[in-house]
């Protein structure tokens, strides 16, 4: 990818993240960020919103460092397990989605509160599935594991420091906006990279 496009790829993400994390902070952060705008205490609202803009474009570096490490796992899964390393990824997926409940369940939770947890991988499953059949109608390889596997995995990586903390709001402010970055740049890349080859080879004809 050249540098122009790069540029671009790492903009849109970050605007992105910093979007869906500031609405998912008005939604889900009243006490952090809405209050503030509807009492009228405009300067700490202002404050506020400078601190969740930090923490959309934290959320999108998080998604942007998960999908260049995992372009670096999928290559290395590739060479060490040649055939059998879709089967791989489904194994470490499925995995994935039990830690996304056992995390909070074993730190927080209580026998009665297990219906509490599941929203989560509920929610990652439907962005996985959503993104996954997106990806494969793009190539007319079969992309729908490699998909998942990252939507899931890499989201659940991306989630940990955050499923470490008891406040739940965390993960609300966090989640949609790793999600939706993750699916924009697993869906995007390869316009990026076919603008990208157009790019060199205009130039090459100008030489």
């Amino acid at each position: 990818m050249t540098l122009k496009y790069l540029i671009q790829f790492y903009r849109n993400t970050l605007l992105i993240g910093v979007i869906v994390t500031y609405i998912a902070s008005l939604i889900f952060g009243y006490s952090k960020l809405t209050k503030y705008l509807i009492g009228g205490e405009l300067g700490e609202f202002v404050a506020a919103s400078i601190w969740f803009i930090v923490v959309g474009l934290l959320v999108a570096t998080i998604s942007q460092l998960s999908y260049f490490i995992y372009l670096f796992i999928n290559q290395l899964g590739i060479g060490i397990f040649g055939k059998i390393w879709p089967h791989v990824q489904i194994i470490v997926t499925v995995f994935a989605i039990f830690d996304l409940v056992y995390f909070r369940f074993l730190r927080f939770g209580g026998t009665d509160q297990i219906l509490s947890f599941i929203w989560l991988p509920i929610v990652v499953i439907i962005f996985a599935l959503i993104t996954s059949n997106m990806k494969n109608k793009q190539s007319t390889k079969n992309l729908w594991i490699p998909s998942m596997f990252f939507m899931v995995v890499m989201t659940t990586v991306g989630l940990i420091p955050f499923l470490r903390v008891e406040d739940t709001s965390w993960i609300y402010l966090t989640i949609f906006g790793l999600l939706i970055c993750n699916m924009y740049q697993l869906i995007t890349l390869p316009k990026y990279n076919a603008l990208s080859l157009e790019e060199r080879k205009r130039k090459s004809k100008t030489k």
